[in-house]
């Protein structure tokens, strides 16, 4: 029997000098030698970072069609933590594209939340759409992880904090209202009050309750979703949404409601029991087909980048559909990163820093705690436990 030795050249020192050399030129702002060495490694040393790098150097010189190209073929590696997200966003702003801005800057916010830029472009882009809530959600991240307190920091700040103390005022004034049960004039005052501070749940939740009590079940539903999208616990928002829902005939959509309401009356017997016969009674008014609709929603509302009624679309095709949750898993799990991702950010750095910890190796526990504290509620457990160990 005949063997033969096969000898393969270990080019990794050559590589890694030619992409040191690279980042020299780049940094030194001589992109086209950059892209030269960064092209010649193409065939041999491909990986998302190489398209990340060749896409920025396109993007330095002006070649924004190469540069979304190469920025692209980097997703198409790793479409998780990947910056040429950021880039996508600002090319399709340039081009006048802003829902794809959006989404892209979007998928930047997910695996990077704390980046001030694409909070305050998704603030502002959002509010070119008109879209007032999402805008409102985004300044407020920019305001919490500015590092830059200069003059956009400063105007946003002193913008908010106007709309605050406006939308309070109305606030009060709605509540008075209320109070004597004038709802068509506390229906006045809360729509200025919405206006100016959109994401505020006690807002939406007395325009959900203002509408119901004057028969308007359309609008109802749309702030009482508002209401559910701020605080997914809500026992009070979900029982009116599911009167709203039977009283417009979207009886698949009530169901899903209640559905919702049963984890949180569990320790509730006789509030269980009586959700429990509503559920009964509704199932009997739609098929398996019945999810289509609300999937249709969830499609529409997704490429208008309306994330959060996106989710609760897509969660109504899961809860009238059990074939529906894997077919949506890895989309349901892509929104509420979109939405949340501090989060997953929070629980992951929280595992990886009590591991170090518990290792010694406490210099590397620190960057996972630093990064909690950064993105926590300084009145969470996880702030707490984190500052306490940094």
């Amino acid at each position: 029997m005949v063997s033969s030795d096969y000898y393969i050249a270990d080019n990794s020192d050559m590589e890694e000098k030619k992409l040191e050399a690279a980042r020299n030129h780049y940094m030194s702002g001589d992109y086209q030698a950059a892209l030269k060495l960064y092209m010649s490694l193409i065939n041999t040393s491909i990986s998302y970072k190489l398209y990340h790098r060749i896409g920025k150097c396109y993007y330095k010189m002006g070649d924004t069609s190469k540069a979304e190209e190469y920025f692209l073929k980097s997703i198409g590696l790793e479409k998780g933590e990947n910056p040429s997200y950021i880039y996508l966003g600002n090319i399709n702003y340039k081009k006048e594209d802003l829902k794809k801005a959006i989404y892209y800057w979007v998928c930047a916010f997910a695996y990077k939340p704390e980046d001030e830029n694409v909070c305050l472009n998704l603030a502002t882009s959002y509010f070119s759409c008109g879209m007032k809530f999402q805008s409102i959600f985004y300044y407020e991240k920019y305001l919490k992880y500015a590092q830059n307190k200069g003059e956009s920091y400063s105007a946003v700040k002193k913008s908010l904090d106007e709309y605050t103390k406006i939308g309070n005022d109305f606030l009060q004034k709605a509540k008075l209202s209320i109070s004597r049960k004038d709802y068509k004039t506390a229906i006045e005052f809360l729509t200025f009050a919405y206006k100016n501070i959109p994401t505020s749940y006690e807002i939406n939740l007395l325009l959900g309750t203002a509408y119901l009590a004057e028969n308007d079940n359309m609008h109802s539903m749309i702030y009482l979703k508002q209401a559910y999208c701020i605080d997914s616990k809500s026992i009070e928002v979900l029982q009116m949404l599911t009167s709203t829902f039977i009283n417009l005939g979207d009886y698949t959509a009530a169901y899903c409601a209640l559905q919702r309401i049963l984890p949180l009356v569990i320790n509730n017997q006789e509030e269980y029991l009586s959700t429990m016969k509503i559920i009964k009674e509704l199932n009997s008014t739609f098929d398996e087909q019945s999810y289509i609709g609300h999937k249709e929603w969830g499609d529409n509302y997704y490429r208008e980048n309306n994330f959060h009624f996106a989710l609760f679309e897509y969660e109504n095709c899961t809860l009238l559909n059990d074939r529906m949750k894997e077919e949506l898993k890895d989309k349901i799990d892509r929104i509420r990163m979109f939405i949340n991702p501090e989060a997953y950010i929070i629980k992951t750095s929280m595992e990886k820093g009590n591991r170090m910890y518990q290792d010694g190796n406490y210099k590397g526990a620190q960057k996972y705690f630093t990064k909690v504290i950064q993105l926590s509620d300084p009145e969470s457990t996880e702030y707490k436990l984190a500052k306490s160990r940094v």
